[in-house]
């Protein structure tokens, strides 16, 4: 993608499936997830969608265009051990030993599968690794820390879809004033119903958001949020075969040991092997 694609991609996802996860909430009730938030959690769901979805994003991208896709990735798995740390103390979340050594395979095995963008000639490889973009890496991660430790408190009395609705709303809210700042908001907004826009980005906001989202935070609201943190960054067990079928890539030996060990890690966290 060029110029400001990703960010367009980031507010079509967000927007879109924010509004189709809203009227499902309503048609589907409290009794299967959706209905009204429960008192007091929307500014909690809110404030997830804020720093997660939004701030966090687009640091994201702000990374990418400085280090590169893979150095990006590699630094921000991170995140899961990060949640993991920060739920002991503050939701009193402690996880086994077992389950520790598996949200390090998932890191581990991450940081593997990401490395095999660094050969000769790819654009990772060459990609100029300077401070402002490792910096905007490091502060993605903690921005989808924070939000992943931030949703816990609004998911006690609030069905999944209902807080997948509010938490991506919040984040296209926040990406809406950004662009109000930048006075590109009516071609925005006009953006949302355009076939180019739905040709390029309607299936994998269907897919990869809205469905995404309602299992991410199910995810979030029934395990602990290290082991949810963890299973979620489980995104190279699932790429790798993926890739190999529908892109025709070659992801050499540590693309698929990588992807081992992260399913190794997936066991563990899941306590598989108890």
């Amino acid at each position: 993608m060029r110029g400001d694609d990703p960010l367009s991609a980031v507010w079509f996802k967000n927007t879109i499936a924010a509004l189709i996860l809203g009227i499902l909430a309503f048609l589907l009730g409290s009794e299967y997830g959706g209905g009204l938030p429960a008192l007091g959690e929307t500014k909690w769901l809110v404030l997830s969608g804020i720093t997660g979805m939004c701030v966090g994003d687009w640091l994201y991208f702000v990374a990418i265009t400085h280090i590169g896709l893979g150095r990006t990735v590699i630094i921000t798995m991170v995140t899961p051990a990060l949640t993991a740390l920060f739920a002991w103390p503050l939701h009193g979340q402690v996880l086994g030993k077992g389950q520790w050594i598996g949200i390090g395979l998932v890191v581990g095995g991450g940081v593997l599968a990401e490395s095999r963008r660094f050969t000769k000639g790819s654009t990772d490889a060459n990609a100029h690794l300077d401070r402002t973009g490792v910096l905007a890496a490091i502060t993605c991660a903690l921005f989808w820390t924070a939000g992943n430790l931030v949703i816990h408190n609004g998911l006690h009395g609030t069905g999944p879809v209902t807080g997948g609705a509010i938490r991506l709303g919040a984040g296209a809210l926040g990406f809406a004033l950004w662009f109000l700042f930048r006075g590109e908001l009516v071609g925005k907004v006009k953006q949302l119903g355009s076939s180019n826009a739905w040709r390029r980005y309607g299936i994998p906001t269907l897919l990869g958001t809205v469905i995404g989202m309602w299992l991410y935070v199910g995810g979030f609201k029934w395990a602990k949020q290290g082991v949810a943190a963890s299973l979620s960054s489980s995104v190279p067990l699932f790429a790798i075969p993926l890739s190999v079928w529908l892109l025709h890539e070659r992801p050499g030996w540590r693309g698929w040991m990588g992807a081992a060990v992260v399913m190794l890690g997936v066991c563990f966290v899941g306590q598989l092997l108890a």
